[in-house]
């Protein structure tokens, strides 16, 4: 079998070094082995690999099924990727799965007959039951979790309840992958050794309304235990990883567990250089301490906003205040790098309520760098799901696609006008002296930033990526 991880198009012939190791094909890599299945897997996220020639590896492999991972920014190249895929192997079976094949897969059943079954939500068991009853012919009618087409028509099957357990799953079998990873911020390498991506839970129990992970997940988390986390780590380290980043939904959600894994790497002397996410109303200093102390040098909070009525659209349940706390207490426990995450372009905003975010942005001193993105809208969200129903976005002509929500929805500010205030603040960011001033002293002062910046020279990105931020 061949699992393939689909790239979003626009770096087609280009391999990308920062994209992050695709850890849901690796978990299903990693049970299909486990079941008796040879398995392949092709991250064309990281290797950019023309449709053509990834059809054509894919027909050297000559698997008699294939799976492929879309999430939506990557939708319709992974549809492309099918039908080249079905063109050179008419009889493979082709599966899909992911967050955007989950939500729509009637009209994707509906509108590409390439398509054989759609795996729904997570796909461990799902995936395994049904490749069995490929394999042997049998009747799939009774496996849960599925999505076919019968005489024209979509089948939805009972839906496979999530996995509760999840020290029982196998690691991620990171062997299957051909290539290293590194992360990425602002074209400049964020990494300077070996780095993978680790999961040490599995759902968010909030409802933010710009984020589908609440509707995928149902809102239910569940946690591996810190011994488990541990051991993956302790297994890393031993195959000469030097950098791991946490991919978790919300790592910080349970503090006495995030100090437990911090406490056993420790003791077993496991030193991994680590990046994490967190919530700002859950970012503690005594946690973000011990998460320093366990190897944590990167940490990336939500903030999304400076404007309360903004953030009370979006359904995010945080303050400023709290967001500006947060990154004090980031850098009072020593995590070297501080990174905030903000929205811009909710359909409500004004162009002041934008500069508020970015005044607020600005003041946040010991923040390392603000990350700007434009709201957009895709299936799941629950901004998704109002517009749809208040009729103000045609879910026929955008289902495939995630789409900016000032495009869509009666705005106050248009997309052109946002991407020009957001490329403006980026150089209004890095231009002031202080700022460069401070980064130039910690990167001297840090042992760790220097190996990173020495890699980025020696990548010859460094110098690229500093013309491209002063547009250059």
């Amino acid at each position: 079998m061949v699992l393939i991880n689909s790239n979003t198009g626009e770096k087609e012939r280009i391999e990308n070094e920062a994209a992050w190791p695709p850890l849901g094909l690796l978990y299903l890599g990693s049970v299909l082995q486990m079941d008796g299945h040879e398995v392949k897997i092709i991250d064309n996220a990281r290797e950019g690999s023309p449709v053509e020639r990834l059809a054509d590896r894919v027909k050297s492999e000559k698997p008699d099924i294939v799976g492929i991972s879309a999430l939506t920014p990557t939708f319709r190249q992974a549809i492309k990727i099918a039908k080249a895929v079905k063109e050179k192997n008419p009889e493979v079976r082709l599966i899909f799965g992911n967050y955007q094949s989950t939500f729509e897969y009637k009209r994707l059943l509906e509108n590409y007959s390439i398509v054989d079954f759609v795996v729904l939500g997570e796909g461990e068991r799902t995936l395994t039951e049904l490749v069995r009853a490929l394999e042997k012919e049998n009747e799939i009618k009774r496996i849960k979790g599925i999505a076919f087409r019968k005489k024209n028509r979509v089948i939805k099957n009972p839906p496979e309840e999530p996995i509760q357990d999840l020290d029982k799953l196998p690691f991620p079998d990171r062997s299957l992958l051909e290539q290293e990873y590194h992360s990425e911020l602002v074209g400049l390498l964020g990494t300077s050794g070996k780095f993978t991506t680790l999961l040490s839970s599995r759902g968010c129990p909030y409802a933010c309304r710009y984020c589908a992970c609440s509707a995928f997940s149902l809102r239910r988390v569940r946690f591996r235990s810190p011994k488990n986390v541990a051991a993956e780590m302790e297994q890393l380290y031993s195959q000469g990883y030097e950098e791991v980043g946490f991919v978790d939904d919300n790592l910080l959600l349970n503090r006495k567990r995030v100090e437990k894994i911090c406490e056993i790497l420790r003791t077993r002397k496991v030193k991994l250089n680590l990046w994490a996410e967190g919530r700002v109303d859950q970012a503690s200093e005594e946690t973000l301490k011990k998460l320093s102390r366990a190897g944590c040098r990167t940490i990336y909070f939500g903030i999304e906003s400076a404007s309360r009525k903004v953030l009370d659209y979006y359904g995010k349940n945080i303050t400023p205040e709290m967001s500006r706390k947060a990154v004090s207490n980031a850098k009072k426990a020593g995590i070297e790098n501080v990174i905030g995450s903000f929205i811009v372009g909710a359909p409500i905003e004004t162009r002041e309520d934008v500069r508020k975010t970015f005044d607020f942005a600005l003041s946040l001193r010991e923040m390392d760098f603000p990350q700007m993105n434009l709201l957009n809208l895709s299936p799941g969200m629950e901004l998704w799901n109002r517009a749809v129903k208040d009729g103000q976005l045609d879910e026929g002509k955008y289902w495939d696609a995630a789409v900016p929500a000032v495009s869509v929805l009666p705005s106050l500010l248009n997309e052109g006008e946002l991407n020009e205030m957001v490329n403006g603040f980026y150089q209004e960011f890095i231009e002031r002296p202080s700022y460069l001033i401070s980064q130039i002293w910690k990167t001297l002062k840090s042992e760790y930033r220097m190996k990173i910046l020495l890699a980025n020279l020696r990548s010859g990105r460094g110098l690229k990526s500093i013309k491209q931020l002063w547009g250059g």
